[in-house]
């Protein structure tokens, strides 16, 4: 049972207000479990899809609690004027906006544009942490509400591990994923999407999914192929592969930490097969991968609608203690 919350102000803040911070009364609970994974099951709507497994003396990942703690925590609300990223240099400065805004963006974009669809007068609050707790996304929980009249709808998101998952993921008050996975995933355990296709980059717009992945995760081929080419471009891309997967659709896999042996251009690889390891070479800022589906013309598209999408639920087992934090974390932002 999480301990009572303890605040260090006596209300919650209006839009535009400074921070507060949340202490625990009491300890963050055991030390959390380390696990290896191995041979996940065959996707389903509710279960992370395969396959995948990672070797015992490859990579062991180290598993967050049930549900996390809101030891450390803060609230910030905001009243949007401008851009979000705007919003926040004025709303805590010094506080790295930068890096706060891109980890609520990630929140944001499964239900609205981010960059596009945000209105003036649009207000979120959000619990967050200073550091992560092993991940690198800090934030904890977020409402967004809408401007009086606009189209947009509210909505809230939770972070929160299910049953049987590495990392936790972000789920809405229903107990549904906000997260889409692809019907078929080059990886099975991932922390988190941290690209999604058409995302605003600087000049050009993201061309795929980038899925954050300790390095040495085995990467597998969605769809299966020939292998058209191979580390190309290696000073952006890092290690990568294309395979034409036929029709004439070709699927990439960029910043591998390696290629697997017997395969060169002209090879073919089973649907399923490992192709590579997530690694953190090319222009990378961390161990992730980036996977991308071309076309016949060689323009990236959607891979959430070539390969079609699911999210999934909370299993019965998860049900009560989410609930307990949900009311934790609505005690703080507020229900949508």
């Amino acid at each position: 049972m999480l301990a009572a919350v303890a605040f260090c102000c006596s209300c919650r803040e209006r839009p535009g207000e400074p921070v507060f911070v949340i202490s625990l009364e009491g300890g963050t609970g055991p030390e959390p479990e380390r696990v290896v994974v191995d041979s996940l099951q065959t996707a389903s709507a509710d279960t992370l899809p395969v396959p995948d497994s990672i070797p015992e003396d490859t990579v062991s990942l180290p598993v967050a609690p049930r549900f996390e703690s809101l030891e450390g925590s803060r609230v910030l609300a905001v009243e949007i004027r401008g851009s979000l990223y705007e919003t926040l240099q004025q709303a805590c400065a010094g506080q790295e906006p930068d890096v706060i805004g891109a980890h609520f963006t990630r929140c944001l974009w499964w239900h609205i544009d981010p960059w596009r669809g945000i209105c003036a007068g649009d207000s979120i609050i959000a619990v967050y942490r200073d550091e992560g707790f092993g991940m690198e996304n800090r934030t904890v929980a977020l409402r967004y509400a809408p401007v009086s009249g606009s189209s947009n709808r509210p909505f809230a998101v939770y972070q929160f591990r299910r049953t049987g998952d590495n990392y936790p993921s972000y789920w809405r008050a229903d107990g549904t994923e906000a997260v889409r996975l692809l019907d078929v995933m080059p990886v099975s355990t991932f922390e988190e999407i941290t690209g999604v296709f058409g995302e605003p980059r600087g000049g050009h717009s993201h061309g795929g999914l980038d899925f954050k992945a300790p390095e040495g995760t085995p990467v597998r081929t969605p769809h299966g192929g020939r292998v058209v080419r191979m580390d190309w471009n290696t000073g952006y891309n890092g290690r990568c592969i294309e395979l034409d997967i036929g029709g004439g659709y070709s699927e990439i896999h960029l910043h591998l930490q390696g290629i697997a042996p017997g395969l060169y251009a002209g090879s073919s690889a089973e649907q399923g097969s490992v192709i590579g390891w997530v690694g953190n070479t090319g222009r990378s800022y961390s161990a992730h991968l980036h996977y991308q589906i071309n076309d016949e013309n060689g323009y990236p598209i959607d891979p959430l609608i070539f390969s079609g999408s699911h999210t999934r639920t909370l299993p019965q087992a998860d049900v009560d203690g989410f609930a307990q934090f949900r009311a934790a974390c609505d005690s703080l932002i507020g229900a949508p």
